[in-house]
């Protein structure tokens, strides 16, 4: 680490990073005094940040970011890195977070590829790249290891959904009135299960046909982005007959009571092997592409469905453009070329 004038007269500090890389910063000082008072600042800085970051092991990070993500993300999200973070830490062992590299990643991928589908393997490694993104604007890495590399390869499929026939199916043998209103409404809503068990009134706009999807102190939305749904007259209708027959501050109630996403997952599963739908892997966040699928075939624009599925990458919402034939047949038609 060393002080050099450049031509402009400003004194800068050349130093090696912990890749081993040569770098440079700008005192933005012409004295050479003052630039040696900057210099022994930034040594001292530097000693302390070096010594953080050789010694902060991945458990302890793991523990400093979970405490972050509790406060920030939604709970599915948090379990979600709770979960892949602990498997991590069971592979890689308890490294310095500084010595992540992407063989790690690697051998991880290389691991879990044994036991688990490429698409849930990619969702753990998209969550370690974000945990590290997390420490990298902490300042506690230099750069992220798991920034650039290559997932694993996912056979193309489709979303299940139910088809209208199987729906009706499904809703006609329901016989409990809260589920059957609840699968409903998600079909006509696009809303994940989280979002409509946390529904407030609070939340929703009769007089406008609206309601508003947002994080409060017990629930937190993905990615905690607020968003707006339209309400179709069907899903207005659900709401207005529920308005005040309880004096729960939740839409949708069991016994007055706050229904829990556990019970819902059970009952809705029960519900689909009790009808016997020909297709066994539909659960309840089919009814979320059942909403997208059924708006793409009957012409929806994608962008369209990108809002109101609340995606913030249209993306995201093409794994449902198959669906678009006849709309797509429709759209070049409208170019007309006369032949002789």
């Amino acid at each position: 680490m060393f002080l050099s004038k450049s031509p402009s007269g400003i004194y800068y500090v050349y130093f090696t990073d912990e890749q081993g890389k040569r770098q440079k910063i700008s005192t933005r000082q012409t004295l050479k005094t003052d630039a040696l008072k900057f210099l022994q600042t930034f040594k001292t800085d530097a000693s302390r940040t070096r010594c953080k970051r050789k010694t902060l092991l991945l458990s302890e990070y793991i523990g400093k970011f979970l405490s972050f993500a509790e406060g920030n993300f939604a709970q599915g999200t948090v379990g979600i890195y709770r979960s892949a973070l602990a498997k991590l830490l069971s592979i890689a062992g308890d490294v310095p977070i500084v010595s992540l590299s992407p063989q790690h990643f690697d051998n991880y991928k290389v691991e879990r590829l044994k036991t688990i589908s490429p698409t849930t393997v990619n969702i753990e490694l998209r969550t370690f790249r974000a945990a590290l993104n997390t420490a990298l604007r902490w300042e506690l890495i230099e750069r992220n290891p798991f920034s650039r590399l290559k997932f694993a390869s996912v056979p193309e499929t489709t979303p299940v959904f139910f088809s209208r026939e199987d729906f009706q199916k499904l809703i006609s043998f329901i016989r409990e009135g809260w589920l059957r209103e609840v699968v409903i409404f998600a079909v006509l809503t696009g809303m994940r299960r989280g979002e409509i068990t946390n529904l407030r009134w609070e939340e929703v706009d009769l007089s406008r046909k609206l309601l508003t999807i947002q994080s409060n102190p017990t629930f937190k939305t993905k990615n905690g982005k607020r968003r707006t749904i339209p309400l179709n007259e069907t899903a207005l209708y659900i709401l207005s007959a529920r308005h005040g027959k309880n004096v729960s501050e939740y839409v949708f109630t069991l016994n007055n009571k706050k229904i829990s996403e556990g019970w819902l997952t059970h009952a809705f599963k029960k519900a689909v092997y009790d009808v016997r739908l020909k297709d066994d892997r539909l659960h309840f966040h089919s009814l979320r592409h059942t909403f997208a699928s059924w708006l793409v075939q009957d012409g929806v624009s994608i962008y369209a469905v990108k809002e109101l599925l609340g995606h913030s990458d249209v993306k995201t919402t093409q794994v449902y453009s198959h669906l678009q034939g006849s709309e797509l047949h429709r759209e070049v038609n409208k170019i007309e070329l006369k032949l002789n």
